[in-house]
């Protein structure tokens, strides 16, 4: 086994469900996946059941955030109603963003006034981005506020052909415009929803072999800035129901996906260095660490699933899968805390 060193990788979009949603995942079990998963610094959202809409509901999170095992930032919220916080939120050293949810996700905290949109964007006087679960042409607006008031905009999980030629437009307009996109719809189609079932159940939705092929050619001429891998934990039984929760799990095979990636010569190395690594400490402002990396060897594959998970769901949409790069040792701020593939 020929291990490598590699800095610790940044996942800027993660749900942690902490407070009010534990059976689901909580900051131990959830940090633990980030580890096993080659992430020593993750950036929690906003939409628990009592949302961090206040400065209060912040600080309540980053006190249960303290069993966490890696380094955990945290994304501001809001529905309009609270832009009175804002400034403490941006001034905030654990806030790295404000989250806005113009369509439907987990949580009943979608904004559908323009108006009071605009009122964000506007009030928002921040370096920290503005970052918007949007679909469709809700993005075009945003790309406008974003343009009108000079503010950082991160469109997350795009997951459309024509999402990825707006990005593509307000870069070419030297907007300050950045957009991630997850690996379940990387790797996962419409094709897959018949397998999987309810496990599939994204918010955005999986798109088609069309889509997808348009996010791949998204990294290649850097129009996508990052993989974030929106690591939505739900329990088997909630994804089961009649009502069935939207989200997968990610953290734990974000990384082996995109060196599968490598190995099937779809991108480089290199590629992974900028998703996970460069572009997210560039767009969110995040310190370099020094002393904390990981060793892992590209080359050796592996199947997900086969010792079991460690987010609390303990499932994958991608369980059985090959992937290349199994994480062997994680080092956060010179402290061991993965040695020869085992938790310390």
């Amino acid at each position: 086994m020929s291990l490598k060193k590699y800095p610790g990788f940044i996942d800027v979009h993660v749900h942690l469900r902490e407070p009010g949603a534990t059976q689901k995942e909580d900051f131990l079990t959830g940090s633990r996946a980030a580890v096993a998963g080659g992430f020593t610094f993750i950036i929690d959202m906003p939409n628990n059941p009592v949302p961090t809409f206040t400065i209060e509901a912040l600080n309540e999170k980053i006190k249960f955030s303290k069993k966490a095992v890696c380094e955990v930032g945290f994304h501001f919220g809001t529905n309009g109603k609270n832009l009175k916080e804002f400034k403490k939120a941006y001034s905030h050293p654990r806030v790295f963003g404000l989250k806005v949810f113009l369509n439907q996700t987990t949580g009943n905290f979608l904004l559908d006034d323009e108006q009071v949109l605009e009122q964000i964007f506007a009030v928002w006087k921040s370096e920290k981005p503005i970052l918007v679960h949007a679909e469709g042409e809700k993005i075009e607006k945003c790309i406008a506020l974003s343009k009108k008031y000079a503010r950082k905009l991160h469109v997350c999980h795009i997951s459309q052909k024509e999402e990825v030629q707006m990005i593509r437009i307000a870069k070419k307009n030297k907007l300050k415009v950045t957009a991630g996109v997850t690996p379940h719809h990387l790797f996962l189609t419409t094709s897959d929803v018949k397998k999987l079932g309810n496990f599939a159940l994204v918010k955005p939705a999986l798109k088609t072999k069309r889509d997808q092929n348009a996010l791949w050619q998204g990294i290649k001429d850097r129009t996508i800035d990052i993989v974030e891998s929106d690591h939505a934990p739900h329990t088997k039984q909630e994804k089961l129901s009649n009502s069935p929760a939207f989200g997968v799990p990610g953290l734990e095979t974000t990384l082996g996906l995109l060196f599968k990636a490598v190995h099937d010569k779809k991108i480089k190395e290199a590629d992974i260095l900028r998703l996970l690594y460069e572009a997210p400490k560039k767009i969110f402002n995040i310190p370099d660490k020094k002393n904390t990396f990981i060793e892992l060897d590209p080359k050796k594959s592996y199947k997900i699933g086969e010792n079991g998970y460690q987010t609390k769901c303990n499932w994958s949409p991608f369980d059985g899968w090959k992937l290349f790069g199994k994480v062997e040792s994680v080092v956060i701020n010179k402290k061991p805390i993965v040695v020869n593939g085992k938790k310390v």
